[in-house]
């Protein structure tokens, strides 16, 4: 098996990614404890770039970065600094400046996500950090965003949590159901929600079955069979519209979404965001680290290959007849950006190919723009019949960043800034 080759004339990649990927498995736990502790956290490659897309500011993020200088730091740093947000939020309340308490608190819960990023060797901790970003996160959603409504979506004999947002229009909205990928949860993608209800789109962030405040229940690809509880939910909620029902899935969640789409033909729409397309192509070719991830993931390093092809698409996306739209990174480091292309070229005229040159894995530099892309297609393909609007001053916007030059394949893309590739 080789090294992934990613060196294809168009759509253009960074120069340095096949490089990349081929040292990608000499990036060790040891290699990386050596680097922290000569540079800090706040040196690695696109390091900020997550933490600006949650909407923590600036300056905790180069604050908790600069103090890492180990791997075991990373949860302590973060913890401390979510600690510090909290102490924040108590002197905003007590005077009497609600709003910007309520912020402080989302700032809060967002750090004890990030702290349990790294702490996939201590399950215990991980839960406690994530338990508290949960609990944190929706004390403060009331204040933020008024409009957010917890929904518990049945699925098999438990339930999935989530967050439900209306656009307030005047007729049954599309639902976007948000699937996130192996290590966001609910708290981080509704943040991205802005944009999509500007162009009339209802959005729920839904945590599936191992992510976020889900992580007890065991993942497994077959949980396709949560759109059941998806279009129950739309079918008895007089503001969504149960014929109009699109899933959009980041990087692993990508699978997911791809899975029920092509095994539950009410779905309108798919949009894939950095999505691997067959991980065994490539995985043995990732660094230690994300490998260390999905073994934490899938119950230990020998079921990551067994989660690996459970979750490959080759022989799902011929069964899909809904449009769909793959996003893709040319500086992805975390899935191939060649996976973007295979995906798109499997879904044949059904596919259409959304290219980011300079984004990396989860396009958290893009996320307004993105996120306004997948508005906008959406609305097109769901024919909202709907100018876009602007949602309650309360809904905080995803985190502004410049706009990227980017280029599509195929299908309907309203916007005049794309070039065929």
């Amino acid at each position: 098996m080789t090294a992934p080759d990613q060196t294809t004339a168009s759509p253009r990649c960074w120069r340095y990614t096949p490089h990349a990927w081929r040292l990608s498995r000499l990036l060790t736990p040891r290699r990386l404890d050596l680097f922290l502790r000569a540079r800090t956290a706040a040196r690695l490659p696109g390091a900020q770039a997550r933490f600006r897309a949650m909407g923590i500011p600036d300056d905790g993020v180069r604050r908790t970065l600069a103090s890492v200088r180990s791997l075991a730091a990373w949860p302590d740093a973060w913890t401390w600094t979510a600690q510090r947000y909290l102490g924040e939020a108590r002197r905003l309340a007590a005077g009497g400046n609600a709003f910007e308490a309520a912020r402080a608190r989302r700032h809060a819960a967002l750090c004890y996500h990030a702290a349990q990023l790294l702490a996939f060797d201590d399950p215990k901790k991980a839960r406690a950090l994530r338990a508290s970003a949960t609990a944190i996160f929706a004390q403060a959603l009331p204040t933020l965003m008024p409009d957010a409504r917890r929904v518990d979506l049945p699925w098999r004999n438990t339930t999935l949590p989530g967050y439900l947002l209306l656009p307030g229009t005047d007729r049954p909205a599309p639902l976007v159901v948000l699937l996130n990928g192996a290590t966001t949860a609910k708290e981080e993608t509704v943040v991205w929600a802005s944009h999509l209800l500007r162009h009339g789109l209802a959005v729920l962030a839904l945590d599936w079955p191992g992510t976020g405040e889900a992580i007890n229940l065991a993942v497994a690809a077959d949980c396709d069979d949560l759109t059941d509880g998806v279009f129950e939910l739309a079918a008895t909620n007089l503001g969504l519209d149960p014929g109009r029902v699109a899933l959009v899935g980041f990087s692993l969640g990508g699978a997911v979404a791809l899975r029920g789409a092509a095994f539950d033909r009410r779905v309108a729409a798919c949009v894939a965001v950095t999505s691997p397309y067959d991980a065994r192509d490539w995985l043995s070719h990732a660094n230690v680290l994300l490998f260390d991830q999905l073994a934490g993931l899938a119950g230990g390093r020998d079921a990551v290959g067994r989660l690996a092809a459970d979750f490959a698409l080759p022989e799902v996306v011929p069964r899909l007849r809904c449009p769909l739209l793959v996003l893709g990174a040319g500086r992805d480091l975390v899935v191939p950006p060649g996976e973007a292309l295979r995906l798109c070229a499997a879904a044949g005229p059904l596919g259409t190919l959304l290219w980011y040159p300079d984004g990396g894995h989860g396009l958290y530099d893009f996320v307004s723009d993105w996120t306004d892309d997948v508005g906008r297609w959406l609305a097109v393909v769901l024919d909202t019949d709907q100018a876009p609007i602007h949602p309650s001053t309360q809904v905080d916007d995803a985190v502004a960043v410049e706009p990227n030059g980017r280029a599509a394949t195929n299908g309907p893309l309203p916007s005049a800034r794309r070039s065929a590739v």
